[in-house]
This record gives structure tokens, sequence and C-alpha cells, in this order.
């Protein structure tokens, strides 16, 4: 499975945060899990190094505690962040796509819905239409008058 450039990115972020000064005094602290691991893997002709590795692998402990904590702190940060522009994204992505469609549908419905409602609707829009008409007329008739005595 091929890494990608971000994971790369981070990965060499996070190896450059590693507490040097941290690292011996692990060890230290770990010694008698250390001895017991060294003698358990006398047998499969392992270099210190590697043994250490296996360790690190076997035991999943951070060499600083605290600094790990701060970067997992700082990277769930940054991923909140993320995926919160990443949702932001989203939605403009699905208006951009679905918007229209959507709009479309909810247009059926309100017809739908007028259809329904159409014995009680039609009667009240009606008298608005009629009501509407004759406000205009009676505008247009003042107005007409009002130039004609000018």
């Amino acid at each position: 499975m091929a890494v990608d450039e971000a994971t790369k990115k981070q990965d060499e972020l996070e190896l450059y945060q590693i507490d040097d000064a941290a690292i011996v005094p692990f060890f230290r602290d770990h010694l008698d899990d250390l001895k017991k691991f060294v003698d358990s893997h006398k047998d499969a002709n392992l270099s210190l190094l590697e043994l250490l590795k296996q360790f690190i692998r076997t035991y999943r402990l951070p060499f600083n505690m605290h600094r790990y904590m701060e970067v997992q702190r700082t990277f769930i940060q940054q991923t909140l962040r993320s995926q919160l522009e990443n949702k932001q994204a989203a939605v403009s992505n699905w208006i951009q796509e679905h918007a229209g469609r959507h709009r479309d549908r909810m247009i059926q419905l309100q017809c739908l819905y007028l259809e329904r409602i159409k014995d009680s609707l039609i009667p009240q829009v009606t008298e608005l239409l009629n009501h509407r008409i004759e406000t205009l007329k009676t505008r247009d008739s003042n107005h007409d008058n009002s130039q004609n005595a000018s």
C-alpha cells in the first residue's frame, strides 16, 4: 500500500518532534522489562538495535509521554479543523450538485399540496386577485381624472 504525500509529511514532522533526551531515560525506566525482553529473544540473533525496536513495538510506549500527549492533542485539533473544513466543502459540493434537484422536488411537492387544498385556496386567491384588480382600476381612474383636471 502506497503512503500518500500528506502521510509522509506528517511522519516527517512527528519524527522531528521525538525528544532525543527522553530515549535513554525511557530505556532506563523500563530496564527490567527490557532485560527480560532481550533475554527472551537471545536465540533470535538480532542486533541490540533490532531488539530495541522490537521492544518498542511490543510495549507500545512513547519515549516521552508528556510530549506524546502534546503532539496527539495538536494532531487531534488539526484533524478536527480539517474535518470542519471538509464538512464545509461537502456542504458546498452538495449544494452545487443537488440544490437544483432539491428545489425541483420542493416545487413539485408544493404543487401537489396546492392540489390538496385547492377548494379552500382558490376562493381566497380569487378574492385577493379581484381586490388587487379593483385597486388598480381605482388608482388608474383617479390618475386619469387628476391628469384631465390639470
